[in-house]
């Protein structure tokens, strides 16, 4: 008898496990947001979120003082503009992004982030420019503006490098 409720509980807890697991993987494709003020215009597909705005969707978390979500006729996220003291965080890459303007675009996976743009990464490179051009699913940035500064973890990309050499030393 103990063998069966044992066996019944540990066969909960495994249900419990998987089924919590495959709701945060659906979870991720949901957008969810808090902040002060919320405003949405179904008729138009436009949310408005002002006052401690606070947004995750994917693997991507979202801070600004105000926002607006523009969906497509799917429902699906066409445009993404975020203003005012923006920090946005990948969670899989720990890559981080500041300014005061973000605008994400769903169409390409592209995240622009303007006005005192700062972009850090956990390899450690770090780059300052007024306008900072980031495709969130591969490795490519862009910076423009006067001046932009750059600093580079120059070990870390040589030991990427080696080990996508196969083990030859790159040169």
């Amino acid at each position: 008898m103990k063998k069966k409720v044992r066996l019944l509980l540990g066969m909960a807890l495994i249900v419990c496990v998987v089924m919590s697991l495959s709701s945060t993987v659906f979870a991720q494709k949901e957008l969810v947001v808090s902040s002060s003020q919320q405003r949405i215009d179904y008729a138009n597909g436009i949310l408005f979120y002002k006052g401690e705005v606070k947004a995750t969707w994917e693997d991507l978390l979202l801070l600004s003082d105000e926002m607006q979500v523009y969906l497509t006729e799917k429902n699906d996220l066409k445009e993404v503009v975020a203003k005012g003291n923006v920090s946005i965080t990948q969670g899989n890459k720990k890559r981080q992004a500041t300014g005061q303007m973000a605008t994400y675009t769903g169409e390409d996976n592209k995240l622009i982030v303007q006005g005192d743009a700062h972009y850090h990464d956990e390899v450690g490179n770090d780059l300052l420019a007024e306008k900072i051009t980031i495709w969130i699913g591969i490795e490519k940035l862009e910076a423009e503006g006067a001046p932009v500064q750059a600093t580079y973890a120059l070990g870390s990309l040589r030991e990427e490098e080696e080990v996508g050499s196969q083990g030859e030393k790159s040169q």
